[in-house]
């Protein structure tokens, strides 16, 4: 579960910026001097592909580095040729930008979450994730669903155990309300969040409806924060059609506080749990259940 090539990538494309920068060279006479597009530049430079050795070491002459920086240099360009975990399941890192999201996620100490519908894929039951599954458009075969389903049961399991991720949820009332699959289902799915909230790495807050217009309404938001405090930030913009990673501090500084806004808005975990905890007696699924289960019991989070 520690392979990722992403951050190797990510790395790597920051000291070849660096040293671009440092040599006073545009991407333009870096393309001209491998013989590239500048958008291959620019790619490598944004941690979005391995990078090839010959390419390190030609960018490394042109930048007048050290053999020691380029010693550095070719070790990560190794290691950002790895295959990372997910790769395993061919049927689930076909959408757009979620091999980088999975490497993102991988590398991560902490991830913070906001999006108004459905719940966090980290937070789902494999009962919810596979009504999901089952109602998209994409029309996924069996085996698609199979590996989704695997990979993220895999994802799930940082949650737990030692140098467990850090997971802070902002959920819409929308998503607890939004019935998907049966009655006994939906049920389910918020006990689990119920209990999920009584985690230590684990906090939960619900936006309510009565929070009314906020910053990121429409928005799907995801800020990974990494326990190497050399590394920056990334905040993942986006949903199943369209997806952008933001690093630089300019670009992301307005999500952030964005996000700090929603949280502020927010319940907070008590309260967030409580309501959860309501939503699940409350909602007509409560009475297609088996009675003698009786009321979801709340306690108080940490």
């Amino acid at each position: 579960m520690n392979r990722s090539p992403t951050v190797h990538r990510r790395r790597l494309g920051t000291e070849l910026r660096r040293m671009r920068e440092a040599a006073q060279r545009t991407h333009r006479e870096v393309a001209a001097y491998l013989d590239c597009s500048q958008g291959k530049i620019s790619q490598i430079e944004l941690g979005r592909v391995p990078v090839r050795a010959a390419d390190v070491r030609l960018m490394s002459e042109f930048y007048g580095a050290t053999a020691e920086q380029l010693a550095e240099l070719l070790e990560l360009a190794e290691a950002s040729q790895q295959r990372g975990w997910w790769q395993e399941y061919p049927g689930a890192a076909r959408r757009s930008g979620f091999d980088t999201y999975l490497g993102l996620e991988t590398a991560a100490s902490a991830v913070s979450v906001f999006g108004a519908d459905p719940l966090p894929e980290l937070l789902q039951t494999a009962e919810y994730h596979t009504a999901l599954l089952n109602s998209s458009r994409s029309g996924l075969s069996s085996s698609e669903i199979s590996d989704r389903l695997a990979v993220t049961a895999i994802r799930q399991r940082r949650l737990r155990g030692q140098g467990a991720l850090e997971l802070w949820a902002v959920l819409d009332e929308a998503a607890l309300r939004r019935r998907v699959g049966g009655p006994r289902l939906m049920r389910r799915q918020l006990e689990h969040l119920v209990l999920m909230s009584y985690r230590r790495n684990v906090t939960l807050r619900v936006l309510p409806f009565d929070a009314g217009p906020h910053p990121l309404m429409g928005e799907h938001v995801t800020v990974f924060s990494f326990r190497d405090e050399a590394e920056q930030r990334v905040v993942h913009v986006g949903d199943s059609t369209n997806s952008r990673f933001l690093e630089r501090e300019g670009d992301i500084e307005p999500y952030l506080a964005a996000f700090r806004r929603v949280c502020s808005l927010a319940l907070e975990p008590k309260r967030s749990t409580m309501l959860i905890s309501s939503i699940a007696d409350e909602r007509p699924w409560y009475s297609s259940c088996n009675p003698a289960r009786g009321r979801v019991v709340t306690r108080t989070p940490r």
